[in-house]
């Protein structure tokens, strides 16, 4: 049987964030002073400092993670064995915990002993991380309205500093970021702005907006002014449409998961059920051009009990990449079900099928001299695809350019330079390194990863040797004879008179 994927686990980057081992204090308010760490991927590492138990007279066996949604009470999370943590990043090592569903969360360890003793107690955990999973992009809606336009960004986790907007010619095929010229901030996220336009010209405009977890979600094109038989301005809020329509919308706006695989599972949990139960659910797909589908009645068997959540996974076979809307109905033990999914009904999850690894290449390898540390490697690359992970790219090296484990040259790098290229000066502080390879990761959102390693051997010692002649030795191994000390020249001075030179004009 071929090996499915399942639309809660998508493996990302590790978080660039450790977990103190506890020296637990209770607080009366765990975020005073916890800032947190948002992240795009529900899957994420912790790496954890095992450095700490070296001191510790009683060393523990095992380490027992806590985590708590919401401001919730601390659950269980996974326990592993000291020795057996999970790999994160090189040779960070700590826990790979996969969020059940966005939010904000937060994670203690307790240490576990041979004799079932545990430190700290469990009611004395105190928050030690606080992470804010947000896996879906901002939503921008844009309209024309006059010489100008008005837009309206919305997300959970907006970044106040990561609304732009942008326009050009209709012939041009650059893009201009325009300067909000009524502040020195950025443009807000419910803003407007017009132009001078001569007469018988237009514009193309467009809005993006990026959030904390370094998503961006881009408008549509407009142009302005309107078109005629065009919509002129945003409508108001409550809309009967859904992302990506002309409206707004009083329903949630449906989650974005990726995955690589042409075949995966759509999990779903039944939040409520009569006293029949639940003998079947309806998987229905929405593709990106058509109606709602029903893909499957899936029998299934789920009581009223004490055992909750309810968890059904319902399979997928995707004809190609793409997105796919899903929506699930279950039906009671009675024949019990709602409605069928409306046309303009949004779906419950939006899944991105994309099987294509990143197109990463290092476009130049240079070394320079004068680090204070040591001498300074400047790579450049390019890095393309449409679903990239923010700061997708890492840079490592390795003594063997065929070696399966890479050292860290900087992890979690952004294209600096244009929107498909970057560039990343790395000063080699290892006195003993002298030349090595380097490669270059790229990694989307659905977890494909390409990689390109540079053809040449970067050599970083540049100095040349330098020597001086000690003595000469005779054939018999003596050392030869000095030669004699020059005469002293007739009025007692070391050597002959310079004639007296006159001053510098």
């Amino acid at each position: 049987m071929r090996p499915k994927h399942t639309l809660i686990v998508a493996i990302g980057l590790a978080g660039a964030f450790a977990l103190a081992l506890p020296t637990a204090k209770p607080q009366d308010s765990p975020f005073d002073g916890l800032q947190p760490h948002y992240w795009p991927h529900r899957a994420f590492g912790i790496p954890v400092d095992v450095q700490k138990l070296t001191p510790l007279p009683n060393k523990p066996t095992h380490l027992q993670l806590y985590y708590a949604a919401s401001r919730g009470p601390f659950q269980k999370g996974p326990k592993l064995p000291i020795g057996a943590l999970n790999e994160i990043n090189g040779d960070k090592r700590g826990f790979l915990f996969e969020a059940p569903r966005d939010g904000d969360y937060e994670f203690a360890v307790q240490l576990v002993y041979a004799d079932g003793s545990v430190a700290p107690k469990t009611d004395a955990l105190a928050p030690e991380v606080r992470a804010v999973i947000d896996t879906t992009p901002p939503r921008v809606q844009l309209a024309a309205i006059g010489n100008g336009v008005e837009w309206r960004a919305t997300d959970d986790n907006l970044d106040p500093n990561g609304v732009t907007l942008q326009c050009k010619w209709p012939s041009s095929a650059e893009w201009t970021t325009v300067k909000n010229t009524q502040s020195e901030k950025s443009f807000r996220a419910n803003d407007s702005y017009a132009w001078k336009i001569p007469a018988g010209k237009s514009l193309d405009v467009r809005v993006s907006a990026r959030d904390r977890a370094g998503h961006e979600g881009l408008s549509t094109v407009v142009r302005c002014p309107a078109e005629p038989g065009t919509t002129v301005g945003l409508p108001k809020v409550g809309g009967p449409t859904w992302a990506g329509g002309a409206g707004g919308t009083t329903l949630p706006q449906p989650r974005i998961d990726f995955v690589n695989a042409l075949e995966f599972d759509v999990d779903y949990t039944v939040q409520r059920m009569g006293r029949s139960g639940v003998q079947a659910a309806h998987l229905f797909v929405l593709k990106e051009q058509g109606d709602w589908s029903l893909v499957n009645r899936h029998p299934v068997k789920l009581t009223p009990d004490d055992k909750v959540p309810h968890a059904l996974s319902l399979p997928f076979k995707a004809d190609r990449e793409g997105t796919y809307g899903f929506y699930v109905i279950p039906e009671s033990g009675a024949g019990k079900k709602s409605d069928d999914p409306k046309k303009d009904e949004p779906p419950m999850v939006l899944v991105v099928v994309d099987t294509t690894k990143p197109k990463v290449e290092i476009t130049g390898v240079q070394v320079k001299p004068g680090g204070v540390r040591g001498p300074i490697v400047e790579i450049t690359w390019t890095a393309f695809d449409l679903n990239l992970m923010p700061q997708p790219v890492n840079l490592e090296w390795s003594l063997d350019k065929s070696a399966v484990k890479w050292n860290e040259v900087k992890y979690r790098l952004d294209n600096t330079l244009t929107t498909t290229s970057g560039r990343y000066a790395w000063e080699v502080p290892d006195e003993k390194l002298w030349k090595f390879h380097v490669r270059a990761r790229a990694v989307d959102k659905a977890a494909n990863a390409g990689e390109h390693i540079w053809p040449q051997e970067v050599i970083v010692d540049l100095e040349k040797p330098s020597a001086v002649i000690d003595r000469v030795r005779g054939p018999t191994g003596t050392p030869a004879p000095k030669p004699p000390a020059p005469e002293k020249p007739p009025g007692g001075s070391d050597g002959p008179t310079l004639p007296e030179l006159p001053p510098a004009p």
